[in-house]
């Protein structure tokens, strides 16, 4: 091939590859995804539920039940509202990425965490909510948490002091 017939293709073909009707055409459609977390209290249990569309398609995802073990009727509706706006604030900044449970005062609480290891006494921590004191703040978490979070096992109870759940699991179109 020439050198004049050479430089001719090369510059036609970089005028068509820099086409902005090709360059968008060439992009990956981008979806737009909506996430809402509230709670819902239609239900004997008031849940924690986080909602997530894609045009008219809505997934409802349960993150947090509060079970009549360890509320009374009108404490678990406060803490399900209360959790909710949390978490709503906290997927919006994106700085909690795990549930935890730990200890404050004496008092067995679930917070959200940013990393592992950082228990709810940490400045950056935001606690949910109180258990009462004689509970096993593990085992009432595993036992509140949707089955999209749950670990595959339950915690012992005998050695696991805190268990971190990921509320930002990998498979989520949002991080």
């Amino acid at each position: 091939m020439n050198k004049c017939l050479y430089w001719v293709t090369t510059l036609g073909m970089s005028t068509i590859l820099a086409s902005p009707a090709l360059a968008v055409v060439a992009q990956p459609s981008k979806v737009a995804y909506t996430m809402k977390v509230t709670c819902k209290t239609d239900t004997a249990t008031p849940t924690v539920v986080a909602s997530f569309s894609e045009q008219k398609n809505v997934k409802d995802l349960t993150i947090l039940s509060f079970l009549p073990e360890y509320f009374s009727s009108q404490a678990a509706v406060q803490n399900c509202e209360k959790t909710a706006k949390t978490l709503q604030a906290l997927y919006q900044t994106g700085r909690a990425k795990y549930l935890t449970n730990d200890k404050s005062n004496a008092q067995p609480v679930i917070c959200a965490v940013e990393r592992r290891g950082i228990g709810c006494n940490h400045y950056s921590a935001q606690v949910l909510f109180a258990l009462d004191e004689k509970v096993n703040s593990s085992q009432a978490l595993y036992q509140m948490l949707g089955s999209d979070f749950k670990q595959s096992q339950p915690p012992d109870s005998r050695t696991v002091g805190k268990m971190y759940t990921d509320i930002k699991p990998s498979w989520w179109p949002w991080k």
